[in-house]
């Protein structure tokens, strides 16, 4: 079957379905990559960065002088001096630290906001069959939960893995130079806690990808069964109960994920955190036994600057085994995120475009043996085709209606001429100018749409009115909604044209949201129109009053409609029927009726009268 409203590209459940990335080098050089714009910044921290391990190092070494020298000379002058220093140093550590942390914070929260404006942008580049086949909460949790999941590492971990990098180099150089001995003794179990950090962000990492998967799961399930629609089903069939087991089961579920990945590791960093408290006493037993064993080659100040610097290398040694395994876990993130931004778009602008004047363009359409299919992750280009040899021309000014069986293709024939998707095969042209060498911003310029579902957003009528045109003025707002049959409704509303309309707009009726849709397209004023059903499963007022605004609206414009009630189309100057992806036949409502038995029965369907109901 050919399918129409909804492209069946089938992304197989959505990405979390495609190979999983390793930890690869490519995805950190992308993230790496994501500071490029901010060179100079990260260039400013690294130099702060640089001066603050210097002086942490230096203070240890400014308390060896006062125990070796100032002290044991009785030299007040040098410990004056020597402790001024160690009181300046804290001073100047603190200020640095302070700027630090503004730096990083700055730049990394920039970074996100790039990030997340990328995925946005690229999220609205992709063709109409990815979103017919993801679900919304997907997709907002890769934009909202999945980017701000990535705030610690993209805020502090750079900064901290500069600052902790630098202090363990500089510490690990001062203490061999104060003694070797003393130094193998308190880095031997480092490649040990390295080991151990590369296990558990393993487990991290694949923790994480499951909870964020979770996340989407609940967050699709909160958005449909919380929505209008959602609410009505659940009333009306009484599943509110059968809800609330699924979403505590979802919920159950991302509760224990969050709980195993929150533990995950924390023996190894209990371990990790117990020896470093104890490796300074192991140091002066050690150190112990060699100043009283007649070894003139420490002395007490080596011993306590030596633990002094230990003690400033083990924490931050602490914080990079703790940012490794953070970066294991945001990996996954990263790698969900850029799972997205790796999807071609597929519909993208030509590089010299085809300018089009809406002021001159004649609006003739044609489609040139056309051959579609939606193509799916896994169909790698073999998915059958959906249309084939859709050949037809639409004259300036005139109306075409599409009909047929649901299934037959009528939706993506339409939807070919607005780029929402693109041929595989032939060409769709305007004035003999293929669509896919016009930009597809010019291209919404000469093409509006009127949907059998006229979406609204969840903000005032004047928002929803003027949305493909902003610069409206008051008297055309005015005079597209008098041409609408529905400024006598926003006229008697309190708040007129700044009435809320609700999510959806379900605040008004389906023929109130049909014309008002109807009023944006005439408000932006195109010189093609695409009907999508627009009269379909309205009551007859309401379908009478949206065809005098369509009549008004299709005056002077070429008009292509796909029509599930025949009574909108039979005087349509050409009605293609069509029948499995194909044109069957076309002609006008007379001629059919005569040749096309398809068409025919489609007819009989609508216009026989019912007979009357027998009584059981």
């Amino acid at each position: 079957m050919v399918h129409g409203h909804g492209a069946r590209a089938d992304l197989a459940g959505g990405l979390d379905d495609l190979p999983k990335r390793p930890i690869a080098r490519k995805t950190l050089a992308r993230v790496a990559r994501l500071y490029r714009p901010y060179r100079t910044a990260l260039i400013t921290v690294a130099g702060i960065i640089l001066i603050s391990a210097v002086l942490q190092v230096a203070a240890p070494l400014l308390i060896r002088q006062i125990i070796d020298v100032a002290i044991p000379n009785a030299d007040r002058r040098l410990l004056v001096w020597l402790t001024g220093g160690m009181i300046g140093i804290a001073a100047i550590s603190g200020g640095l630290s302070l700027g630090t942390n503004y730096l990083n914070t700055r730049t990394g929260l920039t970074v996100m906001e790039d990030l997340r404006l990328a995925v946005y942008s690229h999220l609205q580049k992709l063709p109409l069959s990815f979103f017919t086949s993801t679900r919304t909460g997907d997709l907002q949790t890769r934009i909202s939960s999945d980017v701000a999941s990535t705030q610690l590492m993209l805020t502090d971990t750079l900064g901290t893995l500069i600052s902790s990098s630098v202090i363990v180099i500089a510490s690990v150089i001062a203490m061999l130079v104060i003694s070797w001995e003393l130094s193998l003794v308190a880095l031997v179990t480092v490649p040990i806690f390295a080991g151990a950090m590369l296990s558990v962000g393993r487990k991290r990492r694949a923790l994480t990808r499951e909870t964020q998967r979770t996340l989407s799961d609940l967050t699709s399930r909160t958005g449909e069964t919380l929505s209008v629609s959602g609410v009505i089903l659940s009333k009306t069939f009484g599943r509110e109960a059968d809800q609330l087991d699924q979403f505590r089961e979802n919920s159950s579920r991302l509760t224990v994920l969050s709980l195993r990945q929150a533990m995950t590791g924390q023996t190894f960093f209990v371990v990790m955190q117990t020896f470093f408290t104890m490796a300074p006493a192991i140091v002066w037993l050690i150190g112990g036994y060699i100043l009283t064993g007649g070894n003139n080659t420490l002395t007490l100040g080596d011993i306590v600057a030596f633990t002094a610097i230990q003690t400033r290398l083990l924490f931050p040694l602490a914080g990079l085994f703790n940012r490794g395994v953070e970066i294991s876990s945001s990996i996954a993130l990263f790698d969900r995120i850029f799972e997205y931004l790796d999807i071609d778009p597929k519909i993208k602008d030509p590089v010299n475009p085809v300018e089009m004047d809406p002021a001159t363009v004649r609006g003739e359409i044609a489609y040139r043996t056309v051959g579609f299919r939606y193509e799916s992750v896994k169909s790698n280009g073999d998915a059958p085709f959906a249309l084939r040899d859709i050949d037809f021309a639409v004259p300036s000014g005139s109306l075409t209606a599409l009909v047929g069986p649901s299934g037959a293709g009528k939706t993506s024939v339409g939807y070919l001429l607005a780029r929402l998707y693109d041929a595989d095969t032939g060409a769709v042209t305007i004035d003999g100018v293929n669509v896919k060498d016009m930009t597809q911003a010019d291209l919404s310029k000469l093409i509006g749409v009127v949907s059998q579902d006229s979406f609204m957003f969840h903000s005032s009528i004047r928002e929803n009115l003027v949305y493909g045109k902003p610069d409206a003025t008051e008297e055309e707002m005015v005079a597209a909604t008098k041409a609408a049959q529905i400024f006598d409704l926003i006229d008697g509303l309190p708040d007129r044209f700044e009435t809320t309309v609700g999510e959806r707009g379900y605040r008004l009726s389906g023929g109130e949201r049909q014309r008002l849709s109807i009023a944006r397209v005439i408000l932006a004023n195109p010189r093609i129109l695409l009907l999508d059903e627009a009269t379909s499963s309205l009551d007859t007022l309401s379908e009478r009053m949206i065809q005098q605004a369509l009549a008004r609206l299709r005056k002077g414009r070429t008009t292509v409609a796909i029509a599930h009630r025949l009574s909108t189309v039979i005087a349509a100057d050409q009605i293609l029927v069509m029948e499995n992806g194909r044109i069957s036949d076309r002609g006008t409502n007379e001629e059919l009726l005569v040749r096309s038995t398809l068409y025919r029965r489609l007819y009989e369907e609508q216009f026989t009268s019912i007979p009357s109901l027998t009584r059981i």
